[in-house]
């Protein structure tokens, strides 16, 4: 007994600090769950990958979400002075949908999107490999002044719907990132032709290989029609660049020489094209009035395309990184939504949580090539969209933003201050991924947006 009593406070000075470790690290798992820190992405990364993903993998649902950030859930924020319409596509509802919404987060307006119910029968399908509607999405979306949708299945289609869901056109053709309406009418769109090598040696060199068999993807921008959805015009972006004088530049960066084997079968990764529209024309001396900015992804390259002769006129090289959607701004600077990221921080198809939190928005003066970061940089901006992302020009010289990989939407004003916010969230674990958003005032649309039939 006296050796126990001469034992206990070595006893109680090891259990205080056994209640006062456990204490320790649950105060901080509470903390690490409401701001993600570490090492709550790790961990969740290696739990989903060992045991949740394969669950997902034979209804195609891992394809459509990305780990949670805990950045909430619907409507965050809203400061925003006005009664604008916000508009969004991704993975809603457990299937690819389009919504319209309110800023409180009230549904105006949603569009169920069924690759098979828009291509129904195989032959009507360019992807013919495609099992279930949620083996693609959707990728390029935007909404007409009469409430019509008009968006692309990911490679695999461009489809015109009215605002109930009434199939107007689809295109079987492979339009994939982009969707935007060109001034003079109709859309452009993002399309990708694929062919042979060994069965057209000629059509393209230095971009012809002598690998027999070997397909190639070679990116397109094409012009639809806006009532029938046919194609009006094709330019191809390799042979913009090649007769445009910036071949070079394609084979060196991307490594393409004679007779070696095309990097992951495409010549270029394009990813937006959008056009200089009249009213801003002439900010930009070097340019005109329908140029075309395209980003080529894995170039880290924008470039404008003349429309007209088809050739390359401008192009730039970083310093932003695998970015996406360049845009015209009405001040003469091109906007650039900057990924930043690696692809090795994309694990199996789901961000890797630890990756620093680098994308943010870069704009460039065409004519003197001076940068600047404009969003993205300062404490409350931090973003992290290792594939996709899209952004706005507003008329306020703010922004709406998508980051792909939270499911997040946000609208930032001239002074960079978050006026709206969205996360879309699945459960517990995972967000929805979102990849197109725009903002409508309500005066843009001409019609109604009375009850639909059943």
């Amino acid at each position: 007994m006296s050796r126990f009593l001469e034992q206990l406070p070595r006893y109680l000075f090891i259990a205080s600090l056994v209640i006062f470790g456990l204490f320790g690290a649950f105060t901080y798992g509470v903390f690490a769950h409401r701001d993600n820190l570490p090492p709550l992405p790790l961990m969740r990364t290696v739990y989903n990958t060992l045991f949740v993903q394969q669950a997902f993998t034979d209804d195609g649902i891992r394809h459509h979400v990305q780990p949670t950030r805990n950045q909430g859930d619907g409507v965050t924020k809203n400061t925003a002075n006005d009664d604008h319409l916000v508009f969004m596509a991704g993975f809603f509802d457990g299937e690819n949908q389009a919504r319209l919404i309110e800023r409180d987060g009230t549904v105006v307006r949603k569009w169920s999107l069924n690759y098979f119910e828009h291509f129904p029968t195989r032959a009507d399908r360019v992807c013919t490999s495609v099992t279930s509607p949620l083996r693609t999405d959707t990728h390029g979306a935007l909404l007409t002044p009469e409430g019509n949708l008009v968006f692309n299945y990911e490679y695999c289609g461009a489809v015109k719907l009215n605002q109930c869901g009434d199939i107007l056109w689809t295109n079987n053709t492979r339009a994939h990132h982009s969707v935007i309406r060109a001034e003079a009418g109709g859309y452009w769109i993002l399309g990708r032709d694929r062919w042979i090598s060994n069965e057209d040696p000629d059509r393209m060199p230095p971009y012809s290989t002598t690998f027999s068999g070997e397909l190639v993807r070679e990116d397109t921008i094409l012009k639809l029609d806006e009532e029938t959805g046919e194609i009006l015009d094709t330019i191809s972006i390799p042979a913009a660049m090649r007769d445009g004088g910036v071949e070079y530049w394609a084979t060196t960066a991307s490594r393409i020489q004679p007779g070696v084997k095309i990097p992951h079968l495409e010549i270029v990764h394009s990813n937006k094209a959008a056009e200089l529209t009249s009213d801003m024309a002439d900010a930009f001396p070097l340019f005109e009035a329908g140029d075309l900015a395209v980003s080529v992804r894995d170039l880290h390259t924008i470039m404008v395309i003349d429309p007209d002769t088809k050739l390359v006129k401008w192009h730039q090289a970083g310093p932003w990184f695998r970015q996406h959607d360049p845009e015209f701004r009405p001040d003469g600077l091109l906007s650039i939504y900057n990924n930043n990221v690696p692809a090795t921080a994309y694990i199996d198809d789901q961000t890797d949580l630890t990756t620093p939190y680098t994308t943010n928005i870069i704009t460039m003066d065409p004519v003197t090539r001076e940068t600047e970061v404009v969003f993205g940089e300062q404490p409350g901006e931090e973003m992290l969209s290792v594939i996709r992302g899209q952004h706005e020009i507003l008329p306020d010289n703010g922004m709406i933003i998508v980051e792909f990989d939270a499911g997040r939407v946000l609208e930032v004003d001239g002074n960079r201050q978050i006026t709206w916010e969205f996360v879309n969230r699945y459960d517990d674990e995972f967000v929805g991924e979102i990849s197109d958003a725009k903002i409508y005032p309500r005066d843009y649309f001409t019609n109604g947006w009375g009850a639909c039939p059943n």
